[in-house]
């Protein structure tokens, strides 16, 4: 039997959603009334060894990840972190159990980048760290500076990750979570996993997690 072409068209349209909705995770707007006041929360900035393994609320996920990196001038589309040149170099990897995501944002959602647990190449099995529900590792792709030298455009990219890297411990002193700017990782897999090319710098990465309970589980 002869299937109508506008039966066909339904079909593939249904096809690419449901394709959409499973690869993609938008987030709800950052909640911008919670957390210490700021002097409270450097007074409570810490690296820590030790992290819990309870999986984030997606509520708090979408706060850690748009204090991080997020866009909070839309109008101008620029950021809670700074860059040369507005380049908004660095790109933000969210390695999750269920899979590695790229996130978006502008939209403020995640895309699945690679299905499947991959935390134990950021964490390295290292004792602690591993327990860590959620990695955040930081990418400076160089190419986005519009001039420089290639010393230059490196010097660039490793200042933005580390001030997306506080953006990041700051909000986790404070919303009591924890977590551990670190440059170890298995840099040549991750490079692999991540498909990055030479102008693609790994920097660093973060674990988080909420901050273990007094006393222990």
């Amino acid at each position: 039997m002869k299937i109508p072409i506008s039966v066909l068209v339904f079909l593939s349209f249904s096809l690419v959603v449901r394709a959409e909705s499973t690869s993609s995770r938008p987030f709800n707007p950052p909640n911008l009334d919670r957390g210490l006041a700021v002097m409270q929360a450097f007074l409570r900035r810490a690296s820590v060894k030790e992290f819990d393994s309870r999986k984030l609320d997606w509520q708090d996920l979408s706060d850690l990840i748009w204090a991080a990196y997020g866009v909070n001038r839309p109008a101008e589309g620029k950021r809670t972190a700074p860059s040369a040149y507005n380049a908004q170099d660095i790109e933000l990897y969210v390695f999750l159990e269920e899979g590695v995501y790229f996130y978006e944002a502008r939209e403020h959602v995640l895309h699945l980048f690679e299905p499947g647990d991959h935390r134990d190449l950021v964490s390295r099995g290292k004792k602690g760290l591993k327990e860590a529900p959620v990695f955040l590792v930081l990418v400076s792709d160089v190419s986005k500076f519009p001039q420089g030298t290639a010393a230059k455009k490196l010097e660039w990219g490793a200042i933005s990750a580390g001030i997306v890297s506080q953006n990041i411990s700051l909000f986790c002193a404070g919303t009591n979570m924890v977590t551990r700017p670190r440059a170890g990782m298995n840099a040549k897999l991750i490079r692999e996993l991540l498909f990055l090319q030479d102008h693609q710098i790994l920097l660093l990465n973060h674990g988080v997690s909420y901050a273990k309970p007094a006393g222990g589980e």
